[in-house]
């Protein structure tokens, strides 16, 4: 009898194991944590800045938590994070959060294995590099975006690094950028926080696409 029960309970174990494992969020930015893809400083993963571009942290606005990532025009940049090389075939769905001030486009690079090439952008494509567009106009409230990276582009490679791309006029704020095995790990868990006094946005108006 109690090798039965040890079996079940062995086998429970597994499950839950195995359940959990692939159940698994990888959090590129929220708020800036140790835990996350910047280990508590990802403003310094970006090494590169077209026209005097800067990153920051702010707690000005957020979609997720308290804090988002602000980039001023036109771009910042890394196509080599340090520790990066998430296999999408392991995460392939990804989430994020933006919103623009003003100008006429905002877009998020992906890095492939160190190569410039996937790209989502809503509003105008400043330069017409390849890219999906999710948006006819900028998003003037928080957006949140859930897509399938193998669908949207390829399977079979590594994301090892990005751009936060708000090209012209206002800066750009971007949250909540996670990789995710299932599409539903892309919600963002209790109510929205209020940015400015208003709501930042409402699940009527969440993309998952």
């Amino acid at each position: 009898m109690n090798s039965f029960i040890n079996a079940i309970l062995v086998v429970a174990l597994a499950l839950t194991f195995v359940s959990a494992g692939f159940a698994e969020i990888v959090v590129l930015f929220d708020e800036d944590t140790k835990d996350e893809g910047g280990k508590g400083a990802f403003v310094p993963l970006f090494i590169s800045h077209d026209a005097g571009s800067t990153v920051t942290v702010t707690k000005d606005e957020a979609i997720s938590g308290k804090s988002s990532a602000f980039c001023t025009p036109s771009q910042s940049y890394n196509p080599n994070m340090a520790g990066w090389g998430y296999s999408i075939d392991d995460y392939p769905f990804m989430s994020f959060a933006w919103k623009k001030d003003g100008g006429t486009g905002i877009m998020i690079q992906m890095a492939y294995n160190g190569t410039w090439a996937y790209r989502y952008f809503s509003g105008v494509n400043v330069t017409n590099w390849p890219g999906i567009q999710l948006e006819e106009d900028i998003p003037e409230d928080w957006m949140i975006y859930t897509r399938d990276l193998t669908q949207d582009f390829a399977k079979g490679w590594n994301l090892t690094g990005l751009a936060l791309t708000p090209w012209d006029g206002a800066g750009g704020y971007y949250d909540h950028i996670i990789l995710h095995t299932k599409e539903s790990e892309g919600k963002i868990a209790g109510n929205p926080v209020e940015a400015k006094g208003k709501l930042a946005t409402v699940w009527g108006n969440i993309k998952q696409d």
